[in-house]
């Protein structure tokens, strides 16, 4: 069983072992989330080697050797070699760094889930490594029903920034909190306060809550 955590992930220091189409679909996700990443393989892939002429990442050109996990943050082993992933799961788990071997989930201490973003807001779904490309379909189903959901989530932190400023006791805000959840059913975001200022969102409050 696989715990859902999101890790702070910029600057986070990642090695990817391998170089082909498999590891390139690694090198893009963790480049997205803003990695400082790492590849060790005597031969990459074009999108790899893109990324290596811009500046993205860096790139040892030789095959994986022992030690090479030591200073990581996260390990990916996307080799075609099953072997060379075992070792490299073996060496991540003995140092204590979370590591994660494609289509292997037995050698993976972390697994990557199917992700949809918009904005802050981050929907991820998880097979716990039985069937990824199901996880995928689920995430699709999803967006669709979620999409444009961003604006509400940017419009809650400031919402949530207010409560939290002007108000102290935990069972008033958690009320104003399903307060600003029931009122936005039916409103589009742009009827929101752009401020952070408590009395701007209450007025907004009574002016949205339906009539009696």
């Amino acid at each position: 069983m696989f715990l859902p955590l999101y890790f702070r992930t910029k600057r986070m220091r990642c090695l990817v072992v391998g170089g082909g189409q498999v590891a390139a679909r690694k090198v893009e996700m963790l480049l997205a989330a803003g990695c400082s990443l790492t590849v060790v393989a005597p031969a990459i892939d074009d999108p790899i080697r893109n990324a290596v002429d811009s500046g993205s990442l860096s790139w040892r050109a030789r095959p994986y050797t022992p030690g090479d996990c030591e200073g990581y943050q996260l390990v990916v082993a996307a080799t075609p070699h099953k072997e060379i992933n075992r070792t490299v799961s073996i060496e991540a788990q003995r140092l204590g760094i979370p590591v994660n071997v494609v289509d292997a989930p037995e050698l993976c201490t972390v697994i990557f889930s199917a992700v949809w973003r918009d904005g802050p807001l981050t929907i991820s779904v998880s097979s716990g490594g039985a069937a990824p490309f199901m996880a995928a379909a689920i995430r699709d189903r999803i967006s669709r029903v979620a999409c444009g959901m961003g604006a509400w989530v940017e419009a809650a932190g400031r919402f949530r920034a207010a409560v939290r400023a002007g108000v102290t006791d935990p069972t008033e805000r958690n009320g104003l909190y399903r307060s600003f959840t029931a009122r936005i059913q039916n409103l589009p975001p742009e009827n929101m306060p752009e401020s952070q200022k408590l009395g701007d969102w209450l007025k907004w409050l009574d002016r949205s809550r339906p009539s009696q």
